[in-house]
């Protein structure tokens, strides 16, 4: 595909939406109705939708119509049918190519500090205010900003606010992610984040090998442990498969980053997401081969899918009042 100029894109174009977009709209059917998202082409095959009340997440990612996302039995829902509770997450779970996980509260349901915490945190289930979807001409090369805000909070409890951007520029297969996560709150609150992105079918399939930079640990349970001398590889859908888990610890290299991905020879195609050791020193590798739970998960995160109580073992990490922590993410198309 050519890439025209900016000074071409007005020569042959009245509209740039003709080379590359970012629609906003909004779902009319089912449980999804309601939720706000953003459409997004960068013209040169990749196209992706930005879950605007739903932490603006990544539901649907394809490159040349080559499925990515895996997409879970619970669809897209609105933040409205959020559940709390213990498991209530998977619920409304809808998979999508990124969830984010988080912000006090990541991986299994604990009793920690007085509280019930669910699966995976409540961020997830926050809407984004102050959207703002900007196609921007003034540069070099066209690009694409996405920008909201989500919070999570409560009276007597914490304050933490997610700050989120996403960049895609034109022609470039490249999404940049930049979270900034602040504690709005007057005492020091535990901050965990887990993104939590989640490969399918047909990009995902038998053929398929994961490779990472990042130093391998160890599995997590009996489960993985059976599936560690194939951890790097994929297998047929299964029925019964039972979940594996292999933790990993993300290093610095020479350009300050580390990646973990897949690529699927058969397709030509696959993904890498690149991410800052100093900020998210923990990568996990999921792995799920079952019927219709067909899927892969690359997260990289601050913390174990263990739950806060757990964490606290492992090391958790705060947030003072007014204390920021930024996160940089660099999803590569290959």
């Amino acid at each position: 595909m050519i890439m025209l100029s900016k000074k071409d894109i007005y020569r042959y174009t009245g509209d740039v939406s003709q080379v590359f977009y970012a629609r906003q709209y909004a779902f009319t059917e089912g449980r999804a109705a309601g939720v706000r998202a953003v459409d997004v082409n960068n013209g040169s095959g990749l196209q992706f939708t930005v879950l605007a009340d739903r932490a603006m997440d990544i539901g649907a990612l394809s490159y040349r119509g080559v499925n990515f996302s895996y997409i879970t039995a619970a669809g897209i829902t609105a933040p409205a049918y959020y559940d709390s509770s213990s498991l209530g997450w998977l619920k409304t779970f809808g998979g999508g190519f990124l969830a984010t996980c988080g912000l006090s509260q990541a991986g299994s349901p604990c009793e920690c500090d007085g509280e019930e915490l669910g699966l995976h945190g409540d961020i997830s289930a926050a809407p984004a205010e102050e959207l703002c979807v900007d196609t921007r001409m003034d540069g070099d090369v066209p690009e694409t900003v996405i920008t909201g805000k989500m919070r999570t909070g409560r009276l007597f409890g914490g304050n933490l606010w997610l700050r989120r951007s996403i960049t895609v520029r034109y022609g470039e297969n490249r999404i940049f992610l930049k979270d900034v996560i602040e504690n709005r709150g007057g005492t020091a609150s535990p901050c965990m984040i887990l993104y939590h992105f989640n490969l399918g079918y047909p990009l995902l399939d038998e053929s398929i090998r994961f490779d990472t930079e990042a130093e391998y640990l160890r599995p997590r349970d009996s489960d993985a442990e059976k599936g560690e001398p194939d951890r790097l590889g994929f297998s047929e859908p299964k029925a019964g498969f039972r979940e594996q888990v292999f933790y990993y610890r993300n290093r610095d290299f020479a350009n300050g980053l580390c990646n973990a991905g897949v690529f699927n020879e058969k397709l030509g195609t696959g993904v890498r997401i690149w991410t800052d050791p100093k900020q998210l020193p923990d990568l996990i590798q999921w792995k799920n081969a079952g019927y219709g739970d067909y899927v892969m998960g690359i997260e990289p995160a601050n913390c174990y899918p263990e739950g806060r109580m757990r964490q606290k073992e492992y090391g958790l990490e705060y947030l003072g009042p007014s204390q920021v922590k930024t996160v940089d993410i660099q999803i590569e198309i290959l």
